[in-house]
């Protein structure tokens, strides 16, 4: 189960997006999915399932204010004022099936009981695959560093290098970027940049990308950046502490 803020919500179309903790990519959800105990609001802390559509679109398949109790927080109706007249109508007809399946499950305490363990049990083992699993990933990452780094000068020495700023890693970056690459982090150089800081003009989503600035020294991708605008690239910003300030960057 994942975990998120609400980001948007629209009441009186019954549906809006959760921004996901430690993920790019908002979800989409519908009031008919949502087993929530209070009124929907902006910033308010959910947990949900979801999966993609035919479209690829990450869709909510149900959204609770507890991630280790579904079936107890669908048995909570919310306040009347917390929908629309035509979003309310939606809830109540998906929650109708809850709650004869409910119904059903009361009388077979013992097998919710085995259930509710098995699932703290999934939680937890899921916890620890993710840890274990972002642990290997940075050992990974350490020891195919000298490698990555070697093949990313190799190449970068080979190309006739931009001279922009004067700084020999933004200037390669520049150049690989007008290039098409290789890039040193090909699994995240390239991806789309959200702009949720605000700090750059606003545009549609897409627009912008980002590319990492290696940094001398440290075993990790560090706080440098470029974002480009536009695809191919027409305009070039360069931050070097993580978003929190851009500088516009002349490129021919």
């Amino acid at each position: 189960m994942q975990s998120g803020k609400i980001k948007r919500w629209y009441q009186e179309k019954g549906y809006g997006f959760i921004e996901v903790d430690n993920q790019n990519e908002d979800v989409f959800f519908h009031v008919s999915k949502v087993r929530l105990s209070h009124p929907i609001s902006i910033g308010q802390q959910v947990y949900f399932n979801s999966e993609r559509n035919a479209k690829n679109q990450l869709r909510a398949t149900e959204v609770t204010s507890s991630s280790l109790s579904i079936l107890e927080d669908m048995d909570v109706a919310p306040p009347q004022h917390a929908f629309s007249p035509t979003a309310r109508n939606q809830y109540f007809q998906g929650k109708h099936y809850f709650q004869d399946d409910l119904s059903t499950r009361r009388h077979e305490q013992p097998k919710k009981s085995v259930v509710s363990t098995l699932f703290i049990i999934m939680a937890v083992i899921a916890v620890a695959v993710y840890v274990f699993g972002d642990l290997t990933s940075s050992l990974f990452i350490d020891s195919a560093k000298p490698t990555v780094s070697h093949s990313f000068s190799e190449t970068s020495a080979q190309a006739s290098t931009l001279n922009v700023t004067g700084d020999a890693q933004v200037d390669k970056t520049l150049t690989l970027i007008q290039q098409g690459g290789p890039f040193p982090y090909p699994q995240k150089d390239g991806t789309t940049f959200y702009n949720r800081e605000g700090k750059l003009p606003a545009q549609s989503q897409g627009y912008y990308r980002e590319y990492t600035v290696p940094t001398p020294g440290l075993s990790h991708r560090g706080a440098r950046r470029i974002v480009t605008g536009g695809y191919p690239p027409t305009v070039y910003y360069l931050t070097v502490d993580h978003y929190e300030s851009f500088r516009r960057l002349q490129v021919k």
